[in-house]
């Protein structure tokens, strides 16, 4: 299940949130050498604000987190502006109706068999949360493992004129459809047969126990640079990563 998690609930998954960012400089610090912001063990860029909406990938409320994904409207700061600089100079969808995926991260211990599904589960859960909304559409840099099922999932997706990185690590921009037939084509193709999302904003759900402030107090701290050298950063901060 796929719990969306933004600015009015996300006291409830303070430690869901602590290990996300963790998880985050595991891939994309640790493992892919990516020179980009980190407070202590965590990875947080400009992006990750109090009022950030992200998907946490979660088999139940209580168990640990296995997926993550980062919502932003295009009508604000939002990373593929800067990962593409050249898009301002193109026919680059943004406006109210168009929100941009980005930060997929898998926990490290995942097969890649069980990744593929929790791709396509964010899939359903980024196309739920978006109809919910009245987004349009989504944008979203993948890489080339990935590129292939991102476009023929089920939704309606087009590539982009914008390619970042070399041939080992080429992104593409791509442009995706949000409507009703979409998502009930990705569920049956991939036999998905419920709604994917969940929505918690009592208190009395408790989706973590840590303490209500310990991810604000990391928060606060100034983002210091990685010393570890890397290829270059903004050609690496793709939304939709694979590794393994």
């Amino acid at each position: 299940m796929i719990f969306v998690v933004n600015g009015e609930n996300r006291q409830l998954f303070e430690t869901d949130l602590i290990l996300m960012h963790r998880q985050r400089k595991a891939l994309f610090v640790d493992e892919l050498g990516w020179r980009i912001p980190v407070v202590a063990d965590l990875e947080i860029d400009r992006y990750d604000g109090a009022d950030t909406m992200y998907l946490l990938g979660k088999a139940m409320p209580n168990a640990e987190l296995l997926v993550s994904a980062r919502l932003l409207p295009t009508v604000r700061p939002h990373l593929m502006s800067e990962l593409f600089p050249d898009a301002s100079s193109c026919s680059f969808p943004r406006g109210p109706t168009v929100w941009e995926v980005s930060r997929f991260c898998c926990a490290s211990q995942i097969q890649r068999r069980v990744r593929v599904q929790l791709v396509l589960e964010v899939v359903c859960g980024v196309m739920e949360t978006g109809l919910l909304f009245g987004v349009e559409q989504v944008v979203f840099a993948v890489n080339s493992a990935l590129l292939p099922l991102t476009l023929r999932c089920g939704w309606e997706a087009e590539m982009l004129s914008l390619r970042t990185g070399d041939n080992e690590d080429k992104v593409t921009a791509v442009v995706a459809a949000i409507t009703p037939q979409g998502l009930r084509r990705v569920r049956e193709r991939f036999s998905i047969a419920a709604p994917v999302t969940r929505y918690h904003a009592h208190e009395r759900f408790h989706a973590c126990s840590d303490m209500p402030d310990a991810f604000s107090a990391r928060m606060s701290k100034r983002p210091a640079w990685s010393g570890r050298r890397a290829r270059q950063p903004s050609r690496q901060e793709a939304g939709v990563q694979t590794h393994g």
